[in-house]
């Protein structure tokens, strides 16, 4: 699955800027390719759980690689001047338009590692303190 799936599937996934829905889509996605391996009908009503247990995780593990691919790769970003890291970083002249704002690669960021904007781009100067953000993603906790 690893292999076949989710190879194509993340492809260019460092890009991608997740909202909520998304996320539950990726995630039901998963779900549905591991109840396809184990031949599972929706009609057995298997829970999420024991799914999750029959294939020997704790917990659905895309939207975690996923995360951890972007935070990565904006370190990389961060640590190199480039014009991806121009347009990254970079601010538009003019007025905002109407309505509710986008959501942001560096707002995905920033709510992943659960830390400040500013704490995050000093952090992810330093090569080693931005690996052990990364490491930690899926304790649920960044450290200091």
């Amino acid at each position: 699955m690893k292999c076949f799936v989710w190879s194509p599937f993340l492809y260019a996934s460092e890009t991608w800027t997740l909202n909520k829905n998304t996320e539950k889509r990726k995630e039901a996605m998963e779900m549905w390719i591991y109840r396809r391996m184990q031949r599972i009908s929706w009609k057995e009503k298997v829970t999420n759980k024991k799914d999750l247990e029959s294939v020997g995780l704790q917990r659905p593990e895309l939207l975690l690689t996923i995360q951890r691919r972007k935070m990565k790769y904006y370190g990389h970003l961060r640590r190199h001047d480039s014009i991806q890291k121009r347009i990254l970083e970079g601010k538009i002249d003019g007025r905002r338009g109407r309505g509710r704002r986008r959501q942001t690669c560096l707002g995905n960021i920033q709510e992943t590692s659960q830390m400040k904007m500013c704490e995050v781009c000093e952090t992810a100067l330093d090569r080693r303190r931005w690996r052990t953000v990364t490491a930690h993603l899926e304790d649920g906790m960044a450290p200091s």
